[in-house]
């Protein structure tokens, strides 16, 4: 499924809650990060994918 392709529902979804997605993605278990990264993966635009890589860089630099 591409963005293009996602429904309208997660586009909403990932527009009204893009803050709490990447916070779980910074700070949440395994599970959590699964789900917020397949919502922003499938509803997010390109910048927010660039912005996952973001965070992931910074987790990595800061050993977490």
């Amino acid at each position: 499924m591409s963005i293009e392709d996602a429904p309208d529902e997660v586009e909403e979804y990932v527009a009204e809650n893009h803050d709490l997605l990447v916070r779980m993605l910074a700070y949440g278990d395994t599970e959590a990060r699964g789900y917020a990264l397949a919502l922003l993966a499938n509803g997010g635009t390109p910048n927010d994918l660039e912005q996952v890589q973001r965070e992931f860089d910074k987790l990595r630099e800061d050993g977490g």
